[in-house]
């Protein structure tokens, strides 16, 4: 009777192991960016259309901000942009529209220069590339440059990273290989970016007085997002993971009921 009692409180905790990490690898992921060089600190607003009263507002959002990812829940979003200060009732200087769909990541960015600023919804592929591989994409916000040349190693990645544009992800073997980006005028940067198998990387080039400079972020390891920080939740009411509190109280139950057997 004991055995029988032990296995069976095993079993019932195991199954909930397995069961919280699959259900918690589900999710529709949301970041905002600000890679206009020339276009001053904006109020950005993200405002759901399922869930009104969730809108999201980050303010004095400045040039070469890339925020942490926001879980939210699927459906229709509207992204705005106003100047740093101004009502949020007023007309946006740009906006865009969202059908976020579960399961996906996107990075809502501002590219361009001031006078051609658009807004882009760019999909983040947060798939797992193949094994020993990883995927990188760059994001050109630096005007100067033209026209970016992507080496690592002595292959040649992405040949033209065009201004106020996202490359397609490429995939790279995994390894500390260093990359060589390479603008059509100013001088070639080289990055020492270790790119881990099952990694996913966003690689922004920025300039600043007229120097070049890159951030490279992970998006994704393993096909999970990379927030910032710990656990993420944002609009559209997405809250606090339950599924740690319900696991916690069935092992709390499970060997309180094992204690019992055993005396």
């Amino acid at each position: 009777m004991r055995r029988a009692s032990i296995g069976l409180v095993t079993a019932v905790l195991a199954s909930m192991v397995f069961v919280v990490p699959a259900q918690a690898a589900t999710g529709t992921y949301l970041r905002l960016a600000h890679l206009s060089p020339d276009t001053p600190q904006v109020d950005v607003t993200v405002s759901s259309f399922e869930h009104p009263e969730a809108t999201l507002r980050i303010p004095g959002v400045g040039y070469g901000v890339l925020s942490e990812y926001k879980r939210v829940e699927p459906g229709t979003y509207t992204i705005a942009m106003r100047p740093s200060g101004a009502d949020p009732n007023s007309p946006p200087v740009i906006s865009a529209t969202l059908p976020a769909a579960d399961g996906k990541a996107y990075t809502v960015a501002g590219l361009g220069k001031f006078a051609s600023l658009a807004l882009k919804v760019l999909d983040d592929d947060i798939t797992m590339p193949p094994a020993g591989q990883a995927r990188m994409r760059v994001v050109n916000a630096a005007p100067l440059t033209g026209d970016l040349k992507i080496v690592r190693g002595d292959t040649a990645l992405i040949d033209n990273a065009a201004f106020g544009a996202a490359t397609p992800y490429a995939l790279v073997p995994a390894g500390t290989t260093g990359l060589k980006v390479t603008p059509k005028s100013g001088s070639q940067v080289d990055l020492a970016v270790p790119l881990e198998a099952g990694g996913v990387y966003s690689v922004l080039v920025l300039e600043h007085n007229g120097q070049l400079s890159t951030v490279v972020r992970t998006d994704a390891k393993g096909a999970e997002v990379v927030p910032v920080g710990g656990q993420q939740t944002g609009v559209g009411g997405a809250g606090v993971p339950w599924q740690p509190f319900v696991l916690a109280g069935v092992i709390v139950i499970g060997l309180f009921l094992l204690r019992r057997r055993i005396a």
